[in-house]
């Protein structure tokens, strides 16, 4: 399925441009990565300029107001920005001596430092309101009284997410079936034309790659739905980030107190020893999730099938990726006690989905059989 391949590969990076874009800056707004560019006298090192007014208009943009005498060089100037950002800089002889201090700007460093409810982009409807459930649900929808427990509101929010695209992930299986039943015709079709590099012999391989997969109902579709669960991943990766940074006032008009306490931490906490137990069960249950889904895909494997040298690389290349995954999520664990938590929870529960896919997969299999 070269096609399907190439299609992935394009997604998998406009997602990462996207990402990049969303991370990055430019001059002339104003922006956390703007704002500290801005040297003031005071702060400015032995052989460095403070900036002058044309400098900090240059980062900020054009000021929205203020009182400055453009004959002296002396006042001050303000910008605010769409979600009440703000910062003032007051100028001696063209330069900046001072500034509003940052905790006092509304400006964050990055996406994951900013609560929630501020403007953040294209998600920022989808985070919402996965944080207004996460809130209820901390209170048990009212039944706990005044007591919110973070924990809980995570917990409920992770099982409904997971239980939302289990279809999706069901939908994935059949099609790996499927794909496992098409595939000694494709071998076939493929050893038929190996060799032959003519461009005839390559489009009747493909017409006949093509009839195989319409007569199992192999789609690009099917193929594509896993990234259907990706918007909300991303989304409640950054719930779980942002929530303990968020104003509970976000959610609620009443004055309330939420408990992020569990078992011997803090989910909001980011200190690597306390968070170090979660980050071992999250890079254990990745592992243990890794590791099934491997052995059971080589049992589905006929006996004797051969494999070719691309075939065995391309193994030995997820392999490599299993183990980097379980370290990648468990230093990011180790950093984030609420997502070694969400995380804890969320592969869990993937254990079960496919423990009970694994279980049916006989029956499945045996349906397409007689199916096709």
């Amino acid at each position: 399925m070269k096609l399907r391949n190439k299609i992935l590969m394009l997604i998998a990076a406009l997602f990462l441009v996207l990402g990049t874009v969303s991370c990055g800056t430019k001059t002339g707004e104003l922006s956390y990565n703007n704002y500290i560019n801005i040297i003031t006298v005071a702060n400015a090192q032995d052989g460095q300029d403070a900036s002058n007014k044309d400098e900090v208009e240059l980062l900020l943009g054009t000021a929205d107001g203020g009182d400055y005498d453009i004959a002296t060089g002396d006042g001050y100037l303000e910008w605010n920005g769409e979600e009440g950002e703000y910062v003032k800089v007051t100028f001696v002889d063209t330069y900046a001596t001072e500034i509003t201090p940052l905790e006092d700007t509304g400006l964050y460093q990055s996406i994951y430092t900013t609560p929630i409810g501020v403007k953040t982009g294209v998600w920022n409807w989808i985070i919402l309101q996965l944080g207004y459930f996460t809130f209820y649900a901390s209170n048990l929808f009212g039944l706990l009284g005044d007591t919110y427990l973070y924990w809980l509101g995570l917990l409920i929010m992770t099982l409904l997410i997971r239980t939302i695209g289990w279809p999706i992930y069901a939908k994935t299986n059949d099609m790996s079936l499927k794909m496992q039943l098409a595939q000694p015709e494709i071998t076939k079709i493929q050893e038929k034309y190996k060799g032959r590099q003519d461009q005839a012999s390559q489009q009747r391989m493909q017409m006949e790659t093509m009839d195989i997969y319409k007569k199992y109902k192999i789609n690009l579709f099917g193929c594509l739905m896993p990234l259907l669960q990706m918007p909300i991943f991303i989304a409640m990766y950054q719930v779980v980030q942002r929530f303990p940074l968020t104003d509970l006032s976000t959610f609620s008009s009443e004055s309330v107190f939420m408990n992020t306490n569990f078992l011997w931490t803090n989910l909001g906490n980011t200190d690597w020893l306390p968070n170090l137990p979660l980050a071992i069960a999250v890079s254990v249950l990745m592992f243990l999730s890794q590791y099934l889904s491997t052995h059971r895909a080589k049992m589905q494997q006929r006996p004797n099938q051969y494999q070719d040298a691309k075939a065995q690389q391309s193994q030995k290349t997820m392999k490599y990726m299993m183990y980097f995954m379980v370290f990648f999520m468990g230093y990011i664990s180790l950093r984030s006690a609420g997502i070694a938590f969400y995380w804890t929870i969320g592969t869990a529960y993937q254990l079960l989905q496919s423990y009970i896919s694994f279980k049916n997969m006989k029956k499945r299999q045996d349906q397409l059989r007689r199916q096709f």
